[in-house]
């Protein structure tokens, strides 16, 4: 049978970004999920980009789940991935914003609760009360593009993070070793050993090593860990330079190498070119899961995540 798999967090595929607020680049991509990853439902995962920018494609993603069904993947709500984090990674770092109460209401409004998750950098001036409120709408809130103490994450979590985007690809500390005795100067072993706290981890072999993958699996369980492609527009596409817009329509070049994809003419990974079927398959070879397990990972609970507030 079928696997019926979820992008949790999904940016794009075949020259489609979500960003691109057209019907019929949906339907597509839709298509595209359905057909060759094995994925019956998504969330539109959108960048940072300018508060106007987000209401616009928060009010498309309302209007269009409103409408008749999409031909494959349904669009099952949105991630905000920003605008309120620190370090951009492939995001545009002028588009990165300052947590703003009014702003995040601004947000809420729009999304009409179709906002299922979104990422707030905690170390940020104002972000606490940002986390309260947005926990407060139902939404759940990930700490993620960061570079945070673990005291600063734990009042976070006190605050309403619940979760750590694309875990193993922010700001938490390198594990070090002086003399015999390992120890982090960031949060990493706190959200490894915080059972209050879901990570989701991009699980094509190329972002995060495998025996990591398998060895977070292990310390967060079966309840606390989401497997992610951070799928982008460039999945699905032949070529080895590429280019797509930003947000606001800048248009940058990145490059296809390793079966991922990185910023031009460096070695800055960004999105990754895989699918969700693939997902599935690495977390059986890389963890030793059970296909029960993978399914988990891969569908079940992140449709209890977005349900769970």
């Amino acid at each position: 049978m079928k696997k019926q798999l979820f992008e949790y967090h999904f940016h794009g595929c075949i020259g489609h970004k979500t960003i691109e607020l057209d019907r019929k680049a949906y339907e597509e991509i839709s298509i595209f999920l359905k057909e060759t990853g094995d994925t019956d439902a998504f969330l539109a995962t959108f960048s940072a980009a300018p508060i106007d920018n987000l209401v616009q494609c928060l009010e498309f993603c309302r209007n269009l789940m409103a409408d008749e069904p999409l031909p494959g993947a349904q669009l099952a709500g949105v991630y905000l991935e920003g605008p309120f984090v620190r370090v951009a990674g492939g995001m545009t770092e002028s588009l990165l914003a300052r947590p703003s109460l009014k702003e995040a209401k601004r947000l809420v409004a729009a999304g009409q609760e179709i906002i299922k998750i979104i990422t707030v950098a905690p170390e940020l001036t104002g972000a606490l009360p940002v986390i309260e409120y947005f926990a407060s709408e139902g939404i759940n809130v990930s700490a993620g593009h960061f570079c945070c103490s673990p005291e600063v994450l734990k009042d976070a979590v006190s605050a309403g993070v619940s979760s750590i985007t694309h875990f193993c690809n922010n700001g938490e500390g390198a594990l070090k070793n002086e003399d015999g005795v390992y120890f982090t100067d960031g949060p990493f072993l706190d959200i490894l050993a915080d059972d209050r706290l879901t990570v989701e981890m991009i699980c094509d072999g190329v972002h995060v090593n495998p025996k990591l993958v398998k060895t977070v699996w292990r310390a967060k369980g079966r309840e606390r860990f989401i497997a992610i492609t951070d799928g982008c527009a460039a999945t699905g596409m032949p070529g080895k330079r590429l280019s797509f817009p930003d947000s606001v329509g800048t248009s940058a070049e990145f490059d296809v190498r390793n079966g991922a994809l990185y910023i031009a003419d460096t070695d800055k990974l960004t999105g990754s070119l895989v699918t969700m079927n693939r997902i599935y398959d690495n977390l059986i070879n890389f963890c030793g899961m059970s296909e029960a397990d993978a399914e988990y990972a891969c569908s079940t609970l992140p449709r209890k995540i977005i349900r769970r507030k």
